[in-house]
């Protein structure tokens, strides 16, 4: 599981930081919905999905929790990023 949560992780942050590249914006947005849409849909989504296949309510809730909060960690640093980038592309 912990493979999976720095695959998880490591996927999140290179995906963000192809998209957002230089511009001090973009960081910011992806910041904001990654710490605080991301992990609500991250916690219900493993809650039902692997609650439903393995039949453990709160090993799922656990894992789900995990997850999120890793989630909103990462969203944190993003917006930590954002606010403290002082480049921005020309449009």
């Amino acid at each position: 599981m912990i493979l999976i949560l720095g695959a998880y992780i490591a996927l999140l942050s290179f995906s963000v930081y192809k998209i957002a590249g230089n511009d001090k914006e973009r960081w910011i947005n992806a910041g904001y919905l990654t710490a605080f849409v991301i992990p609500l849909v991250i916690h219900f989504l493993i809650l039902n999905i692997v609650g439903a296949i393995t039949g453990a309510g709160i090993g799922a809730s656990a894992t789900g929790l995990l997850f999120a909060v890793a989630t909103s960690i990462t969203g944190f640093v993003f917006l930590y990023i954002g606010y403290v980038n002082k480049t921005v592309r020309d449009r």
